[in-house]
């Protein structure tokens, strides 16, 4: 988070409406309880209807300094003792454990000894073993 930065957030008053500030103020002490940090927006509330302290949901701009990977949720899996995604390599099945981050979008973060461009399993599920027959369906690419 950067001083500066603007963050979305909506209050319950106003279901569906995304309000946005900047952040103003980084405190930079975390309390080893909660391990929370007070951060403090500068929001702009000319025409007065955002009420003082009403209750907010706030969509934190999260950055990390090196490229992740996401993958869909549905592609993380886990068993009794791993949390994994099925990566299909030459026609077959493998299990790559993995650890997960952030979630957006319906997308969560995988770490793992995964590379750009590795197809995945789109609905994992602890069924499909290590060494399985995969038949990869080729999805029509989207134009952006």
């Amino acid at each position: 988070m950067k001083t500066g930065q603007l963050v979305a957030f909506t209050v319950p008053a106003y279901p569906g409406e995304m309000f946005k500030a900047p952040i103003e103020r980084i405190s930079r002490e975390v309390d080893e309880k909660s391990r929370t940090m007070p951060v403090e927006l500068d929001v702009k509330n000319a025409d007065g209807r955002l009420s003082p302290g009403s209750f907010t949901i706030v969509s934190w701009p999260l950055e990390r300094g090196y490229p992740t990977l996401f993958v869909p949720t549905t592609s993380v899996t886990s068993d009794q003792q791993h949390t994994f995604v099925i990566r299909v390599r030459n026609g077959k099945a493998e299990w790559v454990a993995v650890q997960t981050g952030q979630t957006v979008n319906g997308n969560i973060e995988v770490f793992g000894d995964l590379s750009a461009g590795d197809e995945v399993v789109k609905t994992a599920s602890d069924a499909i073993h290590s060494g399985d027959a995969i038949r990869v369906e080729n999805q029509p690419s989207s134009s952006k």
